[in-house]
Parts: C-alpha cells; structure tokens; sequence
C-alpha cells in the first residue's frame, strides 16, 4: 500500500504542479503583455515628441527664412538709393580723375556735383569704405580741407536721416554693410 499511496500522493501533486505552472505562465504573460504595453506607448509617445520637434524646427525654419526675406525687402529701396548715389559718384569721379577729356563747364558741373553728393546725399546712404573712399577723393580736390558749419550740418543731418531710414526700415548691417554713425 506504501507503493501505491506514494503513486497517488504523486498522481495528486501532478495536477497542482501543473496547475501552478500554468497559473506561472498566466501571470508572466500579462506581466509580459503590460510591459510590452507599457514599452509600445512609450515609444509612440517618443515618436509623437520627435515629430513635434520637427514640426517646431520646421515652423521656425520657415519663420526665420520669412524674417531674411522681409529684411532683405525692407532693405531694398536703400539698396536702392545706395546704387544710384554710387552710380552718380563714379561718374563724377571720373570726369575729375580725367580733367583733360572735359571742358572747364563739365568741370565745373562734376565738382558742383560731387560737392552735393559728398555733403548730403551720398552720406545718407554710403558704407564706411566708401565714405573714407569720397574722403580721398575730396582730398585730392583741395576744396574740403575745412569744412564749413553747413557743410557739417548736412553731413549731420545725412547721417541722422539715414539712421532714422536705416530704423524705421528695419534695415540690418547684414543686408547693406556696415554704415558710420
């Protein structure tokens, strides 16, 4: 009886083993289904986050791209201005660098004309490097040594309207250099 008690005591363990087994295995798969769950929402939260910083890089991409282009806009018309000034300049500037190929009134009409674009116009809109270039020029012409109380309140004046243009435009040194003031 021995045998066979040992034979029944095994026979009623095996169906509890493998009730515990399988209650094992239950339980490792809704531990393995959370943290798949768990690790899937994770991840798709990851990607939404990534998405959304694309998205804001994208957005200020744009902005700034939209920024550069109203700059350069607004700087225009005192690209503008600038070309016809320098255009005008270097056509004075060569009537007086070859005095000889023009009769005294053209002469006289070139200095009369660099006299107005070296005072005020032209230091509205130049660049420093062009500024130091009309110094030269005037220079040369031995007219300017002194300037007079006008002509530094035009130079003034010049230069306080375009500053007030280069504000008022929303006009940055990156799009028309760097300016005296």
């Amino acid at each position: 009886m021995m045998a066979s008690d040992t034979d029944n005591d095994e026979k009623k363990k095996a169906p509890g083993v493998i009730q515990q087994f399988a209650t094992l295995i239950q339980v490792m798969s809704v531990i393995v289904a959370s943290v798949l769950s768990v690790w899937s929402f994770n991840e798709a939260r990851k990607k939404e986050a990534e998405a959304r910083i694309l998205e804001v890089q994208k957005f200020n991409t744009e902005r700034a791209d939209e920024i550069r282009r109203q700059r350069v806009e607004a700087a225009k018309p005192f690209l503008e201005i600038r070309q016809q000034k320098y255009m005008e300049a270097i056509k004075v500037a060569g009537i007086l660098a070859n005095p000889g190929d023009h009769t005294p009134q053209e002469l006289k009409e070139a200095e009369k004309r660099f006299s107005q674009l070296y005072w005020a116009e032209l230091s509205l809109v130049e660049a420093k490097e062009v500024e130091s270039s009309m110094w030269n020029m005037a220079r040369t012409l031995d007219k300017y040594a002194e300037p007079t109380k006008e002509q530094k309140a035009a130079l003034a004046l010049a230069h306080a309207l375009r500053d007030s243009l280069i504000k008022s435009w929303e006009v940055d040194e990156q799009h028309v250099g760097a300016v005296n003031k």
